[in-house]
């Protein structure tokens, strides 16, 4: 019976981007075990300049994206988890310390964890911000000891360092009202890169040092983990959208056709062979002859700016020479020809494309455009409250009971 609960669970992963929307379903199938069912997209409509331009048109395209979504997965949708970008999120440091006895010491316990965090994060927010994750660094027990779990210690006082990522609500707010426009609940907000990191890379990749970079269609976001956590968090505001907007203005094109020829021709590496090849691009009823070398001329400066961005980042985090597992790109805008090979030469770090970590009913290409929406499904399952134990949890019920038994008396006796 348990089992059976289990495998029904679903999670809907609703992904909205400048360009694209993109919806993920995952299945539960085993505690701690999901699979892929599902995923679509479309081109975004009735968003502009990271504001709900047509309320009507956003809601039709939601509902559009998870409609086909749900049909190829043959299961019913009511609740969403959203993703927000990078361009709607700030990263900021808050810290608190609570007192746990008057006198002598006290075991820690979980509540004494939740206590701590849940003050920092009071400290750390401003008007109209809402905490979208909060990353504990590390614990502090009487202003001496650190760990990075405290549980079970001895302490007189319990403080923490954290990292916050918060969204001012009032920017979101109308796309949320979008989502819930299209029939749908909006179960949790989240920071839609930060919960793609959970599908991308493992556990041992975030202990060693790793770079992850997402370049969305305006913003690009880089999270750098390491000893398991995410410790920095930094934007630059160059995305792909800025390399077609370099060939417009160099071929006096629209952007729209310029989108397809950066997609299917652009290069962030000059070859010989690129410098000699040709393009047929028509305008009006004729077809003009384009060296490919030209599209590169276009984006090189744009290329150079964002690889600066990127190293200007990584020496400002402090983090520079702790990138033992190298830079994971994801986002459609990594996907450009050359452009991972670039970034690696001029850089001097292994740069790979992403690729979600989690089975498929079917084979999917270029998982890592997708890590973004997956990633938002499966973060909340992790978070969700309704998680049910484990057969292995329920197995060892007594022994946890006794556990909390003896934490209470160590606590008031």
């Amino acid at each position: 019976m348990l089992k059976k609960m289990i495998s029904e669970k679903v999670y809907c992963g609703l992904d909205i981007g400048a360009q694209k929307i993109k919806a993920a379903i995952l299945k539960v199938h085993d505690a701690g075990q999901t699979q892929l069912m599902a995923v679509a997209e479309n081109k975004t409509q009735g968003l502009k300049d990271l504001s709900v331009r047509d309320l009507g048109e956003l809601s039709e395209c939601i509902h559009t994206t998870i409609s086909q979504a749900a049909q190829e997965a043959n299961i019913k949708i009511k609740e969403v988890q959203l993703g927000i970008g990078g361009e709607f999120v700030e990263l900021r440091e808050t810290s608190a310390l609570i007192p746990l006895v008057d006198r002598g010491n006290k075991i820690i316990t979980q509540q004494d964890i939740k206590k701590v965090n849940h003050q920092a994060n009071l400290l750390g927010l401003k008007m109209d911000e809402q905490t979208l994750h909060s990353i504990a660094q590390y614990y502090l027990v009487d202003d001496v000891n650190t760990a990075l779990n405290p549980v079970g210690l001895y302490g007189r006082k319990l403080g923490v360092e954290a990292l916050l990522i918060v969204t001012n609500i009032n920017r979101v707010r109308n796309i949320t009202h979008a989502v819930n426009h299209a029939g749908y609940d909006v179960g949790h907000l989240y920071f839609g890169t930060y919960a793609a990191s959970e599908v991308v890379f493992s556990k041992e990749q975030k202990q060693k040092g790793c770079v992850l970079l997402d370049v969305g269609a305006a913003v690009t976001s880089i999270l750098i983990f390491k000893e398991g956590v995410l410790k920095y968090l930094s934007k630059i505001d160059i995305g792909g959208d800025h390399f077609t907007r370099r060939i417009v203005e160099k071929l006096n094109l629209s952007f729209d056709l310029a989108e397809e020829l950066k997609q299917s021709y652009a290069v962030a590496l000059s070859t010989d062979q690129h410098q000699k090849e040709d393009i047929l691009l028509k305008q009006e009823s004729n077809y003009v002859p384009v060296k490919r070398e030209v599209l590169y001329q276009a984006i090189e400066g744009e290329i150079l700016n964002f690889i600066q961005g990127i190293e200007l980042a990584l020496k400002t985090s402090g983090f520079r020479d702790q990138i033992n597992d190298g830079i994971t790109m994801i986002g459609a805008g990594a996907l450009l020809t050359g452009f991972i090979e670039r970034i690696e030469g001029d850089l001097h770090l292994a740069v790979k494309l992403g690729k979600v970590n989690i089975s498929s009913r079917k084979t999917l290409n270029q998982t890592g455009n997708f890590a973004s929406c997956i990633g938002l499904a499966q973060h909340a399952y992790k978070q969700s409250s309704c998680s049910l134990l484990s057969s292995e949890d329920l197995l060892n019920w007594r022994k946890s009971l006794s556990g909390k038994i003896k934490e209470l008396y160590e606590e008031y006796f």
